[in-house]
């Protein structure tokens, strides 16, 4: 199920600010990505964190670090240029460089220009992004709690999306009865419509042969329809479907609960095999269109399940 969560919380000491955003949309199986720029160890913490709250869905959690660093004891150059920031011995090193720089240029009778302080911060993000020496930084202490907070909004529009969708599957399984009700309706005299109708198919082909109406055998043209009454009954397969949505109706009253989609989603299968089976039976066109109703009305309600978890 789709959903967004953010949360966000600031340091007044240093100015940094930690940026949450959850976002998911539906998957059959719960698949988690998440960007984050501290260390392994906090990526699997809050891996195990998501997986304990969410059961399904692709999701995506971005933490950002906005604007310094919450660690107290930090260099204040940690929280600039890359992710990680700059270790301040690189720093050092640059300067050495430079200093070393300006002596041969003396040396040389060459004045060299200083570089600004802006040009030297420049130059040594650049140094370190390419490096990839520098340290993750330091995880604030309340990243779970603000994880948590993204994690109410986000489950919070689930859960909106879930009443939305359970009043429209209640909708859906409405509409399925009615039709059922129709084709069951449509069945009423069966057995005397196809009494008439092989009466006067008989009368028909005999009536080529010149043979009276009166010498065909009543018994035996009702055996043969009895036959084919018996052949079509589908009461069978109407008591399990009105079972089947009986059960379904009882999912949807029912607390959210894990594996309710699987169920849904099976009974699903079976209204469709019990309305195709009809509609291998039945011979009258209201019937048919009833049937071909039906597994559209089905169709949509097994998509609609598939955003059940």
């Amino acid at each position: 199920m789709t959903g967004f969560g953010l949360a966000d919380r600031g340091g007044a000491e240093r100015g940094a600010r930690l940026r949450v955003e959850l976002r998911s949309v539906n998957s059959r199986y719960l698949e988690v990505k998440i960007r984050q720029p501290f260390n392994v160890g906090v990526e699997h913490g809050l891996r195990k964190q998501l997986e304990a709250r969410l059961g399904r869905g692709r999701v995506d959690l971005a933490v950002r670090l906005e604007g310094g660093s919450f660690d107290e004891a930090a260099d204040p150059l940690a929280a600039l240029g890359v992710e990680g920031g700059i270790e301040g011995e690189r720093v050092s090193q640059v300067l050495a460089g430079l200093a070393a720089l300006e002596a041969k240029g003396r040396d040389a009778g060459v004045a060299l220009s200083p570089p600004t302080t802006l040009d030297l911060l420049k130059f040594v993000s650049a140094s370190a992004r390419n490096s990839g020496a520098a340290e993750a930084p330091t995880p604030p202490e309340f990243l779970t709690a603000v994880v948590d907070e993204a994690l109410a909004g986000l489950t919070a529009m689930r859960e909106r999306e879930g009443a939305a969708l359970t009043a429209e599957l209640g909708r859906l399984y409405d509409e399925l009865e009615a039709q059922v009700a129709g084709l069951r309706e449509s069945l009423e005299g069966e057995g005397e419509r196809l009494m008439i109708q092989h009466r006067e198919r008989l009368a028909e082909l005999l009536g080529g042969a010149d043979v009276a109406a009166e010498a065909i055998d009543g018994e035996r043209v009702a055996a043969e329809v009895a036959v084919l009454i018996q052949r079509g009954d589908v009461s069978e397969e109407l008591a399990r479907i009105a079972s089947h949505l009986e059960q379904a109706r009882g999912v949807l009253a029912a607390e959210a609960s894990v594996g309710q989609g699987k169920t849904l989603d099976f009974l699903g299968q079976e209204l469709l095999r019990e309305v195709t089976t009809i509609g291998s039976k039945i011979t009258s066109h209201r019937g048919s269109a009833l049937v071909i109703a039906a597994k559209r009305t089905i169709e949509r309600l097994r998509e609609q399940i598939q955003n059940v978890e």
